[in-house]
């Protein structure tokens, strides 16, 4: 069987796997090493640097589990991995995909292993692809293999207990290939631009003193605290919009908002008049502070921020962190333990103690 391992794309490297009774041999017969050594009579572990196809060929590294087993491992992109499975599958080899590779090759695949690997490549950021490491370790089949353990010893409360926690962690785990979405709306020249930029810590977008600069949802991708959040810049909300264009920015703004999982609420900290209290998906920032009379922060309070002198940035990037992801300080060993991550895991998990219900 050949099988390519790393995810088809860009990349700095890809992965052919050979298994088989012939693997060696059939490497052997298009792999030439440097010094001529054949694969055949390496070592286990053993690893050879070398062309492939001859003088010429593509330069690859051979890697040998054993005689059954080699990595070939060549450079990243379609090509190059393309022409290696090709020219096996031309010496009689059959060619396989990863999931069917880890399962009759390596043996050591269920589902959420499966599920795991093929979901680690999108994990939306460094904590995302942590929880999801935990589960390709067993984290999550240890965990539904414990609770059905309960249920079967009467001890329904405790398996409940684990169910209601797993639950709660799911709401994450379904969002770890995702970005969660933070809109930032307000209305013209509130400065909304300047804090998608100071947040991104690099000039994403546009910014003018002039109204109605920002006339389209911007989009921009950033990392807080080891999630991936995409900030949102909208047009500026105002009654009377200067032309269809416009008001189709603010149309689409306005929908936008309804769809986000987190909005900011920005309001010039030079305003008279601030909103007291905002939705509750939603975080009230105050900008432009360094304009404003200084004034002491509440705990809970709006969140001063000037993108011209980077103050409250920092609070502005925790308060979103603790919003979109309450999870992480509320449920148990979020980050390490078990935490259902598709659809199929999540009823997997109902199903534990309803089936145990009767």
């Amino acid at each position: 069987m050949v099988a390519l391992l790393t995810p088809p794309g860009r990349g700095a490297l890809a992965v052919v796997g050979v298994a088989g009774a012939d693997a060696a041999h059939m490497v052997n017969g298009v792999f030439t090493a440097r010094g001529g050594r054949a694969v055949a009579g390496l070592m286990d572990g053993a690893i050879a640097f070398g062309r492939w196809g001859g003088t010429g060929g593509e330069e690859v590294v051979v890697v040998r589990h054993a005689a059954e087993r080699l990595e070939v491992h060549c450079h990243g992109g379609l090509a190059a991995a393309a022409a290696i499975v090709a020219s096996l599958v031309g010496r009689g080899a059959h060619e396989v995909g990863w999931r069917e590779w880890l399962v009759d090759v390596e043996h050591d695949a269920g589902p959420v292993g499966v599920e795991a690997r093929e979901a680690l490549p999108r994990a939306g950021g460094p904590k995302a692809a942590r929880i999801l490491c935990r589960q390709l370790a067993g984290a999550l089949d240890a965990e539904v293999t414990r609770v059905a353990r309960l249920v079967a010893a009467g001890e329904t409360d405790a398996a409940r207990t684990t169910v209601e926690r797993l639950l709660r962690a799911s709401r994450v785990g379904l969002r770890l290939t995702r970005p969660w979405r933070v809109v930032v709306a307000g209305n013209v020249n509130a400065g909304k631009s300047s804090l998608v930029n100071a947040l991104a810590g690099h000039a994403r977008t546009l910014v003018s003193p002039l109204p109605g600069t920002t006339r389209d949802l911007v989009e921009t991708r950033i990392v807080l605290d080891g999630w991936e959040v995409d900030l949102i810049d909208t047009a500026g909300l105002r009654e009377r919009p200067a032309g269809t264009v416009e008001a189709e920015g603010i149309a689409r703004a306005v929908a936008t908002v309804a769809t986000a999982d987190l909005v900011l609420r920005v309001v010039p900290a030079t305003e008279e008049q601030v909103p007291p209290t905002v939705g509750p998906r939603e975080l009230l920032v105050l900008s432009k502070a360094d304009l404003a009379p200084p004034v002491r922060d509440a705990a809970n309070g709006p969140i001063r921020t000037s993108a011209a002198t980077g103050a409250g940035i920092d609070e502005l990037a925790r308060r979103i962190v603790a919003a979109v992801v309450p999870e992480e300080a509320s449920v148990p060993d979020l980050l390490a333990g078990a935490v259902p991550f598709t659809p199929r895991q999540v009823e997997v998990v109902r199903g534990l103690v309803a089936s145990g219900a009767g």
